[in-house]
């Protein structure tokens, strides 16, 4: 079996690898590349030439937005007389994720998430609903840590659960959300964010967030992420993560460390090494490993996708010494 991942893995980064210095070539003959970091704009074609359109495709997005929007604007209009088209904004995703884990097996998994403004309500008010892992959700979990991500399976009734909540930005770095998951059970969070450039080419993101949940107590999740650009197309990422609780013993932390290639049309290629743990548990070290992955857009700018491989040395309270696993993760992202 890990004959076979080697094979996998050697041939996804020579086609990422290939792909990516086929899209380089082409960009330079045009000028060049955005800077590494630079937000995505487009994901059309840049000759000019328009794509075929997929119609079921579009429709299905369309429907989403529409019936999005269509909610939210009747919601809306029970707090005043404003039209929702002043100052209204509806935007979402929908993800599918297919995983293959040498220690699991083989899983799917089905994730939306929906977010609203509504100009009758407030100017800096906002709704929220979705599904999504319920520690996560609660710790305010950094994306770059998330089981997901991770590539670690999820049991959908215990792992996961429906949320929806109300939040409001007291500034421009500071909100407060106060929401309720499985219908019945609240919680709420103060969040703050900064960030400090130094100079062009490298920056520092500090995230704070304290929450308070019914079965989960009080805690807060810190978080910093910090990014030097190497070249254009090549940047540098640390990114780092800890959160205390009173359900946690001690110290729940996780770091990585990565390069990121950014190619044209909103392409990237990463190499992260990953390392997490729990400094009360009787194992300090819960996983560490190796993951990269390959991301761009499928159609247009709202359809992304993601090649994930990852290689982990997991071991829990239970094993006596470390595994070796192999992963590998499809994702689809519809954005609406």
């Amino acid at each position: 079996m890990r004959s076979y991942c080697w094979l996998i893995l050697f041939c996804w980064l020579l086609l990422g690898v290939a792909a990516g210095a086929a899209a380089t070539v082409e960009e330079e003959a045009r000028g060049g590349l955005p800077e590494v970091g630079e937000e995505r704009q487009s994901g059309r074609p840049e000759s000019g030439e328009e794509e075929p359109e997929l119609w079921l495709l579009s429709g299905a997005r369309a429907g989403l937005r529409g019936s999005a929007y269509w909610l939210v604007a009747n919601v809306d209009g029970w707090f005043g007389d404003q039209p929702f088209s002043n100052g209204g904004r509806v935007w979402g995703s929908v993800r599918t994720l297919g995983l293959y884990r040498e220690d699991d097996g083989y899983s799917t998994d089905l994730r939306y998430k929906l977010r609203v403004r509504m100009p009758n309500l407030s100017e800096r008010a906002y709704l929220f609903i979705g599904r999504d892992n319920e520690q996560e959700l609660i710790r305010d979990e950094p994306e770059p840590f998330r089981r997901r991500r991770q590539l670690e399976r999820e049991d959908r009734r215990e792992d996961q659960t429906f949320f929806a909540g109300l939040g409001y930005f007291l500034r421009d770095d500071v909100d407060l959300r106060l929401g309720v998951r499985s219908l019945h059970r609240p919680y709420g969070q103060a969040r703050y964010r900064e960030e400090w450039w130094f100079g062009e080419k490298s920056n520092l993101e500090f995230r704070q967030t304290l929450f308070l949940a019914v079965d989960d107590g009080l805690g807060a999740t810190s978080f910093l992420d910090y990014a030097q650009a190497m070249t254009k197309r090549v940047a540098l990422r640390w990114r780092n993560s800890a959160t205390v609780s009173t359900e946690i013993d001690g110290l729940a932390w996780s770091s990585s460390l990565g390069l990121y290639h950014a190619f044209s049309r909103q392409r990237e290629l990463s190499l992260e090494a990953l390392v997490g743990g729990e400094t009360g548990a009787s194992v300090a070290v819960r996983q560490y490993g190796l993951r990269s992955t390959w991301s761009q857009p499928l159609y247009r700018d709202w359809l992304i996708g993601e090649v994930i491989v990852g290689y982990f040395r997991p071991r829990s309270d239970d094993d006596s010494e470390r595994r070796s696993v192999w992963a590998v993760g499809l994702e689809l992202e519809l954005l609406f």
